[in-house]
């Protein structure tokens, strides 16, 4: 999504800059240099966005990282387990043993999870 907005952004800006050449024709050298000057901030705009769309990227490629890893960590717990029957375990019982479930603060964009409790 922030991709998108960064590409439509960008595609708006190129459209814009198209339509300042063609009115660039007949223009002072002051008035060449002001639309210049418009031109450098709109480039530093879209690379100022650019790059907030790559420092987002790069937060959600690491919040998938912990989310797998928790995950890989949980299967593997749950495979060790015996007995477990085709059924999951009441909310109940889980509430009445706190030992049961561990609550696993991931990350404040995804919040706490529940794990089992690790047999170490």
């Amino acid at each position: 999504h922030c991709l998108t907005d960064a590409l439509s952004t960008i595609v708006c800006v190129h459209l814009w800059t198209v339509a300042m050449a063609e009115s660039l024709d007949g223009l002072s050298q002051e008035e060449m240099m002001q639309k210049v000057i418009e031109l450098q901030l709109g480039l530093a705009k879209i690379s100022s966005r650019v790059d907030t769309v790559k420092c987002d990227n790069t937060y959600l490629r690491d919040e998938n990282a912990v989310l797998r890893d928790y995950l890989d960590n949980l299967m593997a717990k749950v495979a060790s387990m015996s007995n477990l029957g085709t059924t999951a375990p009441s909310r109940v019982r889980i509430q009445q043993d706190p030992d049961g479930a561990v609550p696993v603060r991931v990350s404040d964009h995804i919040g706490e999870l529940t794990a089992p409790a690790m047999d170490d």
